[in-house]
């Protein structure tokens, strides 16, 4: 019992009456006046102005009492278990008149409360709302027994409309205070909302407040468990997004009129932190997304195109930091990067290609292969950096990136100068081979200019080579002459190359290279079995044979065609000519060898020197070898003499001779250049040789073109005076000729192949998509022109491998 005694419990007025008060105190004073009386009322009466422990149960009994006893049940021969409730199918629950009576005193309630007069409508708001929810929670506590039947029991029935006491409250207090104020409420939060974007302080509780009473009056009458944000949406999210997206675009509209573009993207960045770390702390998640696409499409979308012109000047500067916050805010609209990779990968091609000419210029045309590829290098590097260090390696940018470098290192003015036939091959294959050459290749000269080089570049550059093959090409015969000279800086570092060649390629690519390094192997042990063959000679001596490096090359595999040269060999050199020839028929029968004279050198001591000087050393080729050898029987020979003892020809004698005049080990009489076309022309030995070096290499003097010029001249003089004593006179191909030549062949025979595969896999197949397939197998090794493939067609029905049927267009495969 309480002080005050419990009413009875089927009397509805006196159960009212009784906890009326109480649920006063729960949901707090209304106005000033009863605020200032409850005050009083605590200082002189020593009474508690909240509800005691005591006082909160004996309302909770006293509604307990009325809804048990208001509530009539069937007569039944079985007795109730103790603590549970009778059979609602057997029972009649009541509290419908509490129920009602509550409600109605809720809305009283809320009618009543007063504003302070110093106070703004959301102020008023939340600090009312904040205690209305806390008496909310305790009157559903209270009338616990009356949620738990009768509540439950009018909503099993389809009463929507009844709810449990606290979302009666949360019910009501949306009815009687917000629908009736919510403008002026949305329009109080958002102004708070845009005085804090224009960085005002401001109380940041008042729009929690409210935008947490917004969801919290979500109910849904069907399911009151289950979160709506229907209120929180209809009444102001819509709002919140229209003002947010109308402050930031005049924001954004004033800040460009007095700022540049790089200086707008840091405050995009400062709006967009400011609103994901302090408004989205407002809102609910909904919100947040969107709110986010309004950002996206006010601060970056609207302003793309300035963005994007920003874009390059920060790519000329090469800056990072900013590059990287352009990108970052860009990302936010997925559909803005296509384009933001599209202008970088022009721009990278576009720098690529000013970059070599810059270089051309710098160099008067005299480009190194060095200063080539690794001017190729720094471009790629610098924007590798960049797509790294400020794109976050993201593909489409890589990709980009891999497209500029495959058009810039392919397509530049040093790889096409001006003029150059569309049918011409890219020369940055051959520069990367002679780039290669000078990495690998052993030589003084070297040294000095390869310590920044390394084989990574070679890889680098080759992953983008449009024409893969041209540089095999390239590669193979520069590195054969290294293996044949034995100029290589190591096997290792040979081998390395290959290998990497091989991860990029398949073993069909470099399948030759590999050939031609096996090949050097076994001529290694080749030089060992014949160094043990002539020591067994009674007549063995180092004079009768000299030391001999033999190189047993397969000729299918080198890229040295053979031509039979007229020769005869020195006298000198017969017993080691006659001994290899025989070794090797002995151990392969059937096999023919055949000399490559003009790509022999050796070694001659020549102790011409003043008197006390130790000999010279000359490197020479196997030609000139032969000429100096003449000069052991006889001081001095005319040209024809020359010609007669070697079986050379006249181009031949003036390209090898050539260096022995420049260097003074030869005079000539008479000295004009022109005259060494006279076969009377006489040289002489210079004896004592006056030299700084003991060491002389005449081997890389030697230029083919001398004698072409030279020869050419005298013969359209001798053509006109009908004489043709001076015999063949043919020009010699340069290297370069040969190579490309051997490329163009090699690519039309491959060509031919694709076309057989593929018409005799599919048996007929009309022309486009012949072309179409074709391309596409051969662009591992090249990008072949069409015009090449029709040809290749040509001569494959010329040839009846395959025919062309009755409508001109369409091919079949002959079997």
């Amino acid at each position: 019992m309480s002080e005050l005694g419990l009413p009875k419990s089927n009397d509805l007025e006196a159960t009212w009456n009784f906890i009326e008060p109480g649920v006063n105190k729960i949901l707090g004073p209304r106005s000033l006046k009863e605020t200032e009386r409850m005050r009083e009322e605590q200082r002189y009466n020593h009474t508690r102005t909240i509800l005691s422990p005591t006082t909160y149960m004996d309302i909770y009994t006293a509604i307990y009492n009325y809804c048990v006893d208001k509530s009539s049940f069937s007569t039944t021969d079985q007795p109730q278990q103790q603590n549970t409730m009778p059979s609602l199918s057997r029972s009649i629950i009541s509290g419908s008149e509490l129920y009602f009576r509550l409600e109605t005193h809720l809305e009283s309630y809320l009618n009543t409360l007063e504003k302070r007069d110093n106070e703004t409508f959301l102020q008023f708001y939340v600090r009312s709302w904040k205690r209305f929810v806390i008496g909310a929670h305790f009157l559903n506590h209270a009338f616990d027994y009356m949620n738990r039947y009768w509540v439950q029991k009018e909503r099993s029935d389809g009463k929507r409309n009844i709810f449990n006491i606290y979302h009666l409250c949360i019910f009501i207090w949306k009815q009687i205070i917000f629908e009736k104020n919510k403008d002026l409420l949305i329009d109080e939060i958002l102004y708070l909302i845009t005085k804090e974007r224009n960085l005002q302080v401001i109380d940041q509780s008042l729009i929690y407040g409210s935008i947490e009473s917004f969801v919290t009056m979500g109910i849904d009458k069907h399911d009151l468990k289950k979160l709506n944000l229907e209120c929180y949406i209809d009444s102001f999210e819509g709002r919140f997004l229209e003002v947010t997206e109308e402050f930031w675009s005049e924001h954004c509209k004033n800040f460009l009129s007095e700022h540049t573009v790089d200086e707008y993207i840091y405050e995009v960045e400062r709006i967009i932190k400011y609103e994901e770390l302090v408004v989205n702390s407002y809102l609910d998640p909904h919100t947040i997304k969107l709110s986010s696409n309004i950002l996206n499409k006010v601060l970056i979308d609207e302003h793309k195109e300035e963005l994007y012109k920003t874009f390059v000047l920060f790519l000329d500067a090469q800056n990072e930091s900013s590059i990287k916050l352009l990108y970052t805010l860009l990302k936010r609209e997925v559909n803005l990067l296509p384009r933001l990779a599209q202008i970088f990968e022009s721009y990278v091609k576009s720098f690529g290609e000013t970059a070599v000419s810059t270089l051309i210029n710098e160099t008067n045309g005299n480009v190194s292969p060095k200063d080539y590829i690794k001017c190729l290098i720094k471009v790629y590097d610098t924007f590798l950096s960049i797509a790294k260090n400020c794109f976050d390696s993201e593909v489409s940018f890589i990709k980009s990136l891999d497209n500029a470098a495959r058009m810039f290192i392919n397509v530049n003015e040093f790889a096409y100068p001006p003029g150059t036939p569309s049918s011409e091959t890219s020369k940055t294959p051959e520069m990367l081979a002679k780039y290669s050459d000078l990495l690998l290749k052993r030589s003084a000269k070297n040294q000095g200019l390869v310590s920044d080089m390394s084989i990574s570049d070679i890889m680098v550059i080759f992953k983008f080579l449009s024409e893969k093959d041209a540089f095999e090409k390239h590669y193979r015969r520069l590195f054969a002459k290294r293996l044949i000279h034995g100029t290589s800086i190591s096997d290792v570092a040979e081998e390395d190359v290959i290998q990497r060649l091989q991860n990029e390629n398949s073993m069909e690519y470099t399948g030759k290279i590999t050939k031609m390094f096996q090949d050097i192997k076994l001529s290694k042990q080749l030089e060992v079995e014949f160094e043990n063959a002539i020591k067994v000679d009674p007549d063995y001596s180092r004079t009768k044979y000299p030391e001999f490096q033999p190189f047993v090359l397969a000729e299918t595999m080198w890229p040295f065609p053979y031509t039979k040269v007229d020769f005869q060999l020195p006298k000198d050199l017969l017993p080691t000519y006659k001994g290899l020839e025989k070794l090797y028929a002995s151990k392969h029968n059937g096999r023919i060898l055949k000399w490559l004279w003009p790509l022999c050198r050796g070694e001659i001591q020549a102790d011409i020197g003043k008197e006390g000087r130790p000999p010279f050393i000359f490197t020479v080729t196997l030609f000139q070898m032969a000429i100096l050898l003449q000069f052991n029987d006889t001081a001095v020979l005319t040209m024809g003499e020359i010609c007669k003892k070697t079986k050379l020809s006249i181009n031949e004698v003036i390209n090898n001779i050539v260096p022995f005049i420049k260097l003074k080990l030869l005079q000539q009489s008479p000295p004009q250049i022109s005259a060494l076309t006279s076969l009377r022309t006489e040289l002489k030995l210079a004896h004592p040789y006056k030299a700084a070096k003991s060491k002389i290499n005449f081997a890389n003097g030697i230029k083919s073109d001398v004698a072409s010029v030279l020869l050419s001249q005298q013969q359209q003089q001798q053509q006109q005076q009908g004489n043709h004593n001076l015999g063949n006179l043919a020009d010699t191909q340069d290297d370069l000729e040969e190579t490309n030549a051997e490329l163009d062949s090699e690519r039309q025979v491959f060509l031919e192949s694709c076309i057989v595969r593929i018409l005799k896999k599919n048996g007929k197949l009309h022309h486009s998509s012949l072309v179409n397939e074709c391309i596409v197998m051969a662009q591992e090794r090249f990008h072949p022109k069409v015009s090449m493939i029709k040809r290749a067609i040509e001569d494959l029905i010329s040839k009846e491998y395959i025919q062309r049927l009755e409508d001109g267009e369409t091919y079949e495969y002959l079997a």
